[in-house]
């Protein structure tokens, strides 16, 4: 309390308030009256009083002020509703594109296929451990997904499933040195075993290892799968050779493929349940 009264910031203000208050007093008593010592008071408490009236003016400016603040936050606040509701509506336009996108692809290959039985699901976790290597879907053994199913997105070759629950199951993609997919390049009909390494992977890519050094797969083949092994029907789209390079390992030859599937922006897939 005693740091308090030698605050010279409290001193001032508290015998300001005095001054007036004696001001006000001396202004009562000698109110009507005219004499050099009201005159004197009138030269004291006037100049308070106008600090008392700017002071008030000022409060009412900064209330006005705060009122004004208020209102702009309230209306800012609106404002950012609606561009969230606007930016949640695009959103699910640009899913609903791609739905749509992938549903095209996928009306070519049933019209290629109508014996083809597919049951449509969503990709809903990734295994962190490899880049699009392994993921979820939303559908399991309740909608007919079985181990060994392929996985498309059109007529593009996505992966297989390797695992099933009732309500979700596990696919191991083309990105994944696990998988092995019997392929032939559509020009020179040659046939091949397509895979992957870790190396490969990490870079988005598939191979097709093991073949002449005198082969007739080039850049910008087409490798698609040949129906070899009972899993993968033939005809469905691997990716594209992007170079062919020797195999350090032994006199043969290595196709590297760009997988024709966009793992990034992949949401949405069709599992083959039936054929």
């Amino acid at each position: 309390m005693k740091r308090f009264w030698k605050n010279a910031a409290v001193r001032v203000f508290s015998a300001v308030l005095a001054m007036l208050a004696v001001g006000s007093l001396l202004s009562l008593a000698l109110r009507g009256k005219s004499s050099p010592f009201t005159s004197a008071a009138g030269l004291v408490t006037s100049p308070l009083q106008g600090l008392c009236a700017s002071l008030a003016n000022r409060a009412k400016g900064f209330a006005g002020y705060f009122r004004s603040s208020a209102a702009l936050q309230k209306e800012l606040d609106e404002k950012n509703k609606e561009i969230a509701s606007l930016r949640k509506r695009l959103v699910g336009y640009d899913d609903a594109l791609k739905k749509n996108a992938n549903y095209q692809k996928f009306l070519g290959l049933k019209k290629e296929k109508p014996n083809f039985k597919f049951q449509e699901a969503g990709i809903i976790g990734i295994d962190a451990a490899g880049q699009f290597s392994t993921f979820t879907l939303d559908r399991g053994s309740s909608k007919g997904i079985k181990v060994k199913n392929p996985v498309l997105c059109g007529e593009y070759l996505v992966g297989v499933v390797v695992k099933v629950e009732s309500t979700t199951c596990t696919v191991e993609t083309i990105l994944n040195p696990h998988v092995n997919v019997a392929v032939y390049e559509t020009a020179s009909g040659e046939i091949a075993t397509a895979n992957t390494t870790a190396e490969f992977s990490a870079q988005g890519l598939c191979a097709v290892p093991q073949l002449p050094r005198t082969t007739a797969v080039i850049p910008g083949a087409l490798i698609c799968t040949s129906g070899v092994g009972g899993i993968y029907p033939k005809g469905l789209i691997l990716g594209t050779v992007t170079d062919v390079i020797d195999d350090d390992q032994n006199v043969s030859a290595i196709a590297i493929v760009q997988p024709a599937a966009d793992f990034a922006a992949l949401r949405d897939v069709f599992v083959l349940i039936g054929k």
